[in-house]
């Protein structure tokens, strides 16, 4: 082999091992969750402590402290179990332990039914939305809509949601062959209110109208599951058991919503709690997930470019 392509050669795969490397890396999700922070709590990722004043995942390599008036539980993934962590101590998380540095632990506890292992799961797969890639400019002609294929929806959460083609373009909401007018936006996303429907699956499509004729109408109708009776009566009951065992926790509330199909009222929680928590972006990917999974490719795109500035990426 020559020189330039052996050269060549051993560029590919250091690009290439870079690639696995930095995918790894990536795609480490959080080891653990810290909830029930009373006092001054403050946990830190290099030399920066920030104070915890709400339920929050870490992850490997993370350190956390009390002061004189702090107390905190953590929750440990790998192992799912819950430790009480007292005033003026200091704890490093690992992926397999919890060490302690100064203070004390209390000795682990089983946690019960891991739904942060759901959460951490569900980070993994979001990881992959990160990455932003060049769009290409659709042509004037091209008005193809694409919606989310399977969604579920309730009379607590009724909101059905697709990209906005222009505020030049209408839509026609068809659900079961009945149709309902939706008016322009200027906004990225197009939201409408779902009522009347009877317990169980629907088939739904959205047409693009301008000038009041319809310029896309898709082949494929999709599914939208309403949920009611014994079904609605055992996710409240579940939703209700979760928020008892993790009062005020947003992300896993949000995850328990999107692992029932109800994508859009997951996204409405992320959305609120980055609004009001703009600096915490570690979680950021799973509001990039459920912006991918609802099609709504430019504020995905959008909120991957945010998302890779605040890391640092």
């Amino acid at each position: 082999m020559k020189p330039h392509l052996i050269k060549y050669s051993f560029l590919l795969v250091a690009v290439f091992v870079f690639g696995l490397a930095s995918q790894a890396l990536a795609l480490a999700p959080p080891v653990a969750m810290l909830t029930q922070a009373k006092g001054t709590v403050e946990v830190s990722k290099d030399k920066e402590w920030k104070k915890v004043t709400a339920n929050k995942f870490v992850f490997e390599g993370s350190k956390v402290r009390t002061g004189a008036d702090g107390a905190v539980t953590i929750i440990n993934q790998a192992t799912n179990t819950s430790q009480n962590m007292a005033a003026n101590s200091e704890v490093e998380i690992t992926a397999a332990t919890i060490k302690v540095v100064t203070g004390s632990l209390s000795e682990p506890q089983k946690a019960g039914d891991s739904a942060l292992a759901s959460m951490s799961q569900r980070f993994e797969q979001a990881q992959r939305y990160t990455t932003v890639r060049r769009s290409v400019d659709k042509k004037e002609k091209d008005q193809k809509l694409n919606t989310v294929q399977d969604i579920t929806l309730s009379e607590a959460h009724p909101d059905l949601v697709w990209s906005n083609m222009g505020p030049e373009f209408s839509y026609r909401l068809i659900i079961d062959n009945k149709g309902v007018e939706v008016p322009a936006s200027k906004d990225n996303m197009v939201r409408a209110k779902v009522a009347g429907l009877t317990p169980g699956v629907h088939k739904f499509r959205v047409e693009v109208v301008k000038d009041g004729v319809s310029v896309f109408t898709p082949k494929a109708e999709h599914n939208l599951v309403w949920l009611g009776g014994d079904a609605l009566a055992e996710f409240s009951k579940k939703l209700a058991e979760l928020k008892s065992s993790a009062p005020g926790d947003d992300f896993l509330v949000a995850n328990f919503l999107d692992e029932k199909g109800m994508t859009v009222a997951a996204m409405d929680m992320y959305r609120k709690y980055f609004k009001d928590h703009p600096g915490d972006v570690d979680m950021f990917p799973l509001l990039i997930k459920t912006y991918h999974d609802l099609k709504l490719q430019d504020l995905k795109k959008e909120a991957a470019l945010e998302y890779n500035k605040l890391s640092g990426n």
